[in-house]
């Protein structure tokens, strides 16, 4: 679990910290880091307080295939 500091000043998370789950999304080595760093990935966390949108930046993202329905 890595923990994201809420970017709502008004947040009632102690510290204005919360834990997202990165497992599904990231590689055993990934981590967050800051925005230019190379292979760095955007994600948009809610904060599971109160409901704000945070941006964060990751790196080793894991690799996932979609597929897309051809009409």
């Amino acid at each position: 679990m890595l923990k994201i500091q809420c970017c709502n000043e008004k947040c009632p998370a102690s510290g204005r910290i919360f834990q997202w789950n990165e497992r599904p999304n990231l590689l055993a080595d990934g981590k967050l880091v800051e925005e230019g760093n190379e292979g760095a990935v955007s994600f948009v966390v809610q904060c599971k307080y109160c409901g704000t949108k945070n941006k964060i930046y990751v790196t080793k993202v894991r690799e996932t295939e979609a597929t897309r329905k051809m009409v």
